[in-house]
């Protein structure tokens, strides 16, 4: 089997939420993807998770098919982050002390699987670099989508605030709600958090005529 194993990582600063993904193309066939999100992350964090989970994928596949292992498989580690392929192929030495554990599992990855590497440019339309991308920027935003709807639970604030493009309005069992439909959150209207609004669907409870 030719495994070209695509990975990509997605966070911001070490003390707010990652995402990582990976997406597994088998002899030229996409065949499987993962992602999940890190509570604190670095991007070295998320890029390095990305590679392992990718690469743990790739090694599960071969365990669970009859072929020779690892002689008959060729497992190719594809991302837009140069560190990250220098680190797997040797290329860059590795420096981060308190990311070691990250980097020896992804080596003894590497070794296991005789990883080659291959860089591809970022956002240049690669099909399953992008996919990568927005699954792993998924997973960090859900994430941070989660943690703000229990602040606003303890503050009592507002997720949506006065913003206008993909909201609704209803009415609902004698109240208005305020729909966000690119979060799927629902609030109670308050004038005060959710400025004017403009006319609003009722919907009922039970069918009329």
């Amino acid at each position: 089997m030719r495994i070209r194993t695509y990975t990509d990582g997605s966070a911001t600063t070490k003390d707010k939420p990652g995402g990582y993904a990976w997406v597994l193309v088998v002899d030229g066939i996409k065949h499987s993807q993962g992602s999940g999100h890190l509570e604190k992350s670095t991007n070295n964090d998320a890029e390095l998770t990305a590679a392992i989970q990718g690469l743990e994928a790739a090694l599960n596949l071969i365990c669970s098919d009859n072929t020779s292992f690892p002689q008959e498989n060729e497992i190719t580690l594809v991302s837009d982050s140069e560190l990250i392929l220098g680190w797997a192929n040797g290329t860059y030495r590795f420096k981060q002390l308190d990311k070691m554990p990250l980097y020896e599992h992804l080596s003894r990855l590497v070794r296991k699987l005789k990883v080659k590497t291959e860089w591809v440019k970022g956002h240049s339309g690669n099909e399953y670099n992008e996919l990568c991308d927005k699954l792993a920027n998924q997973a960090r935003l859900g994430l941070e989508m989660e943690n703000k709807k229990e602040e606003v639970k303890l503050t009592g604030d507002t997720l949506i605030g006065t913003k206008k493009d993909g909201i609704l309005c209803l009415w609902y069992d004698g109240k208005l709600r305020i729909l966000d439909l690119d979060n799927l959150i629902i609030e109670n209207y308050d004038r005060e958090k959710h400025g004017k609004r403009g006319s609003a669907i009722e919907i009922r409870k039970e069918k009329s005529r």
